[in-house]
């Protein structure tokens, strides 16, 4: 897994992603952001933002006291996101690779991976990377607008792309654990994948 070639993909076809992806029906996004426990004063971690096609739907559950850090390692795509939804305090951008994001830890209520964990370069740094932002007993969510088959299909067809997959639901659990997550549940269907996970620190 390449990641200059990775963030070459998405930088080269940032301007027109909207257009030509299938992960953007309002109907599954909303239904997807409707089964996740977020709170609304929670400060989430939304990774691997791409162009924003999640923002509003997770932004809507959100109080004038919550916050969103929307983050992305192809900067074109974090740009085409801040030119549709900017709300000032509330939301904030960053350019990063969720292995190196570098903030203080226990920033994080909830953590958001919309369509976007099978691109993780180096998956188990990039959990323990999260279990570090997170609050203990702070959230993950990994989550997707179609199956874990179709997702894999989809990837295994693309050049340069073939290993960017969800693992299956065993190597899953236990890399999930292996970073210091607990109670590891996943839900794939037909429409959506949807795993949930607990910062298993201790306070």
């Amino acid at each position: 897994m390449d990641k200059t070639i990775s963030r070459k993909f998405f930088n080269d076809r940032a301007e027109h992603w909207d257009e030509t992806v299938r992960n953007n029906d309002p109907r599954k996004l909303r239904k997807m952001a409707d089964r996740l426990d977020l709170k609304e004063s929670n400060f989430i971690l939304d990774v691997g933002t791409g162009t924003g096609v999640f923002i509003p739907y997770i932004s809507e559950k959100l109080n004038s006291s919550g916050r969103i850090l929307s983050m992305d390692f192809a900067i074109n795509m974090l740009l085409k996101a801040q030119v549709k939804y900017s709300n000032g305090r509330s939301l904030n951008y960053v350019c990063s690779e969720i292995e190196t994001l570098h903030l203080d830890g226990d920033c994080f209520d909830t953590a958001v991976c919309y369509s976007t964990f099978p691109h993780f370069h180096d998956k188990p740094r990039a959990l323990r990377n999260l279990t570090y932002l997170l609050k203990p007993q702070g959230t993950l969510f990994i989550c997707h607008t179609a199956s874990k088959e179709t997702i894999n299909a989809i990837h295994k067809n693309i050049p340069d792309f073939q290993d960017h997959l969800i693992p299956e639901n065993d190597e899953m659990t236990r890399l999930l654990e292996d970073a210091g997550f607990s109670h590891v549940s996943i839900e794939d269907h037909e429409e959506s994948y949807l795993l949930t996970a607990t910062n298993g620190k201790l306070i």
